[in-house]
């Protein structure tokens, strides 16, 4: 006692004089003779929450598709329901393994491409996660124009899986921190199928988990083609992408069918799409099931 009231008395005098010089007091529970230092600092300490990002406005950006909702429109409802499949995704993988995430649907125009870019932009948003997303539907490859890029602009996909270029090549920056883009590129020689069997396929998506804590892959449909069988090998797990008011309930089940019979792991469904047609997802509610599978192979598909 006689230290610390002599302490406290010292402290006392050299406020008194304007010194601000640290306080020796006696550590409450350390052991006979220990002390700990009590400072007191030049500046006012910053908040606790202060190392976490400030969810400024931010500017558009040329090319950027206006669906990238987590980007252009940070605090929407529909941002938060992403955030919420992140915080489904996080907490299925509770020892921070690399993973890599399909995403798929039962048909065509269901909202699959664009729910593969946003999920990655909203991983992406956390600062520590290296995130890449890669489109690897080599037939109707949209993710690069949504970006503001073309396929051709440097090496895809196909051209790894086909030994025309290097897994480095393929790598591309976005305007979105920690997230990089591989394109689905442009298939010279060989089938989809071929490419998605070949030897070095298994090697590259190795690579890419090790590379990155989340790799999400956009990928054809479910029933139109067997892409997503062999995809869906070399990946942590599927997403299906259902549309409201739209997917038809049949072609839901052949396409969960599907992926069951090839042991693909299902990670969950994911209902896009407000309850009104007229709504802002309600655009393509005309189109039929009957017309999926020639829309997907027609080259003036979106004319018609």
């Amino acid at each position: 006692m006689g230290r610390i009231a002599e302490a406290l008395k010292r402290a006392e005098q050299e406020r008194r004089s304007g010194m601000s010089t640290p306080v020796l007091e006696a550590g409450r529970g350390e052991p006979p003779g220990t002390s700990a230092f009590l400072t007191t600092p030049s500046e006012p300490p910053a908040p606790a929450f202060a190392e976490f990002p400030v969810m400024e406005p931010r500017g558009v950006i040329q090319g950027l598709c206006e669906s990238l909702v987590p980007w252009f429109e940070r605090s929407s409802p529909v941002t938060e329901q992403y955030r919420g499949l992140r915080t489904r995704l996080l907490s299925q993988n509770p020892n921070y393994e690399h993973r890599i995430v399909a995403v798929t649907s039962a048909v065509p125009k269901e909202g699959k491409s664009v729910t593969t870019l946003n999920l990655g932009c909203i991983l992406a948003e956390i600062r520590h996660l290296n995130v890449l997303v890669v489109d690897g539907d080599f037939r109707r490859s949209s993710l690069a124009a949504m970006l503001n890029q073309k396929d051709s602009d440097s090496p895809g996909l196909t051209e790894v899986l086909s030994g025309e270029a290097t897994y480095e090549q393929a790598l591309r920056k976005t305007p979105i921190p920690n997230l990089t883009f591989i394109a689905a590129g442009t298939a010279r020689t060989g089938s989809a199928a071929e490419l998605w069997t070949a030897a070095r396929t298994a090697p590259i998506f190795r690579r890419m988990q090790n590379d990155f804590h989340y790799t999400i892959v956009d990928t054809p449909p479910a029933i139109t083609v067997t892409d997503v069988g062999v995809i869906g090998q070399l990946c942590s797990g599927v997403i299906v992408v259902v549309r409201l008011h739209r997917t038809d309930e049949n072609a839901s089940k052949r396409a969960v069918r599907l992926l069951q019979v090839n042991n693909i792991p299902i990670l969950g469904c994911l209902l896009v799409g407000r309850d009104s047609p007229t709504g802002r997802y309600g655009y393509g509610y005309n189109y039929y099931y009957r017309h999926y599978h020639y829309d997907y192979y027609s080259k003036d598909a979106d004319a018609k």
